[in-house]
C-alpha cells in the first residue's frame, strides 16, 4: 500500500510542477501584448526566451531518454512551442539591427550551451 501512496505523491507533485511551469512559460504574455500594441520590441532582449527554449529542449531530451516521464515531456513540448512563438513574435517587431544582434547573441549562447 505504501508503494501506491508513493506513486500518488510523485504524480501529484509532478502535476503541481507542471502547473507552475505552465504559468512560468506564460508569464511573458503581458510583455508580448505590450510589444504587439506598440509594434516595437522596445529594447527588450531575446536572450531570456532563447535560454528558456534551450532549457525546454534539453529537458525534453531528458524526458525522452528517461522512462515514465510523460509529465516532463508534455510540459517541455508545450514550452518549446511557446518559446518558439515568443521568438518569432519578438523578431517580427524588432528593428533589423537588433534582430541581427540578437540572432548573433542567440547563436553564441546556443553554442556555449552545446559545448
Amino acid at each position: 500500500m505504501a508503494y501506491s501512496t508513493t506513486e500518488q505523491l510523485t504524480f501529484s507533485f509532478g502535476l503541481l510542477g507542471n502547473i507552475v511551469s505552465f504559468m512560468v512559460f506564460l508569464a511573458p504574455m503581458p510583455t508580448f501584448y505590450r510589444i504587439y500594441k506598440k509594434k516595437s520590441s522596445e529594447g527588450f532582449q531575446s536572450i531570456p526566451y532563447v535560454d528558456a527554449l534551450l532549457s525546454a529542449m534539453l529537458l525534453l531530451y531528458y524526458g525522452v531518454i528517461k522512462t515514465n516521464a510523460i509529465l516532463i515531456i508534455s510540459i517541455n513540448a508545450f514550452g518549446i512551442v511557446i518559446e518558439v512563438a515568443y521568438l518569432i513574435f519578438y523578431l517580427t517587431y524588432a528593428p533589423k539591427k537588433q534582430r541581427v544582434s540578437d540572432l548573433y547573441k542567440s547563436l553564441s549562447d546556443s553554442l556555449s550551451h552545446a559545448y
